[in-house]
């Protein structure tokens, strides 16, 4: 069912659409009466909006999965220590078996335990990752164990209950589909008009959509795009470059919210892909799946993203698989990362 509704999304499946229209407007109009009333309710003040005791910056999208918003995080925690903050990460952890909030151990913690990114975040930055539901909890107890003055919320556009200073929002551009549909006729989790309680836009894909474009107008935008840096071998822990994958035949798998940007990428470096396998996003990998992969032996090497090979740690995995690492890159990136700075440090922006 998953992969028949992102085709409707993607606007490949018009005749689905047809057939699901009635079922899925219905829901859709559900949950934006759901969103609506939640709306209300804050603005009214029935439900409660508290404030951090330090500055906290939000990285999200308004639409399921997809965007690049963890190496955008990632990218930012640098940038903002380089600057003299002590930035510290806050998240959902999703799919986390571990209840509470906590701070994430990057060498002790599993991904199903604390959630995928949160340990791919630690491990990769080296900062304060802290978990959990209540992110106000979540930034109380960055500042009281670790010290943080300054709190990123991965995913944090949806995020009601907790006051921000600045929000960054990435958008896609247009890929087919239609306009701005509500889930689950279309991807967004917000209507259209959100998009303008941004205080920086990032663009990822192409040209925005007629309806986000005029609901951006006026707000600081740039581009953003993914880096390709290095290919791993994961059961050798050994490093190579990107050059490694031309004219490979290669097996690509992932379980991203965007797993087509993934193989694409695999063949703009070169590789010749024989076998494109889709997971669904924060799929929890077992023996068996790394027994169906390691089946489709017409291929000289496994690709996978960072995000999944860390929840291949504890399997047994071939010796043929690797992971491709990715960075983001934001253009004029002085200019935005000096947005925020300024912002933050209580200046005009405008």
């Amino acid at each position: 069912m998953g992969n028949i509704i992102l085709r409707v999304w993607r606007g490949e499946a018009e005749f689905l659409r047809a057939l699901l229209y009635l079922p899925l407007i219905f829901l859709s109009w559900i949950y934006r009466i759901c969103l609506g009333v939640r709306e209300s309710l804050f603005r009214a003040g029935l439900l409660r909006v508290e404030k951090a005791a330090i500055p906290v910056v939000s990285v999200g999208n308004i639409t399921v999965g997809g965007t690049g918003k963890t190496p955008v995080v990632e990218l930012l925690a640098r940038r903002l220590k380089e600057q003299g903050f002590s930035p510290g990460i806050v998240t959902l952890g999703y799919k986390r078996k571990r209840e509470g909030v906590f701070g994430v151990n990057a060498k002790k913690d599993d991904p199903a335990s604390v959630g995928d990114e949160a340990l791919m975040l630690a491990r990769k930055t080296g900062l304060p990752v802290i978990v959990g539901k209540k992110r106000v909890r979540a930034v109380e107890l960055g500042i009281r164990e670790f010290g943080i003055d300054l709190a990123l919320l991965d995913d944090g556009y949806q995020v009601k209950d907790l006051k921000k200073d600045m929000e960054i929002l990435i958008l896609n551009g247009k890929k087919g589909g239609h306009d701005g549909d509500l889930f689950p006729l279309g991807p967004y989790r917000e209507p259209l008009s959100m998009i303008g309680k941004a205080d920086v836009i990032l663009i990822n894909k192409g040209e925005l959509s007629s309806g986000a474009k005029a609901h951006a107008a006026g707000i600081p935008s740039f581009r953003v795009s993914y880096r390709p840096t290095f290919v791993h071998n994961v059961k050798r822990n050994l490093i190579g470059p990107c050059a490694f994958l031309k004219e490979k035949k290669v097996l690509a798998f992932a379980g991203l919210g965007d797993n087509r940007s993934f193989f694409e990428l695999l063949r703009e470096l070169g590789a010749e892909l024989v076998h494109e396998v889709e997971f669904a996003d924060h799929h929890a990998y077992s023996a068996r799946d790394v027994e169906r992969l390691s089946l489709l032996n017409d291929a000289q090497i496994l690709v996978t993203t960072e995000k999944d090979a860390i929840k291949l740690d504890q399997l047994e995995i071939p010796e043929n698989l690797y992971y491709l690492a990715v960075e983001a890159m934001v253009e004029r990136e002085e200019e935005f990362v000096g947005l925020i700075v300024k912002r933050l440090r209580g200046k005009d922006v405008n």
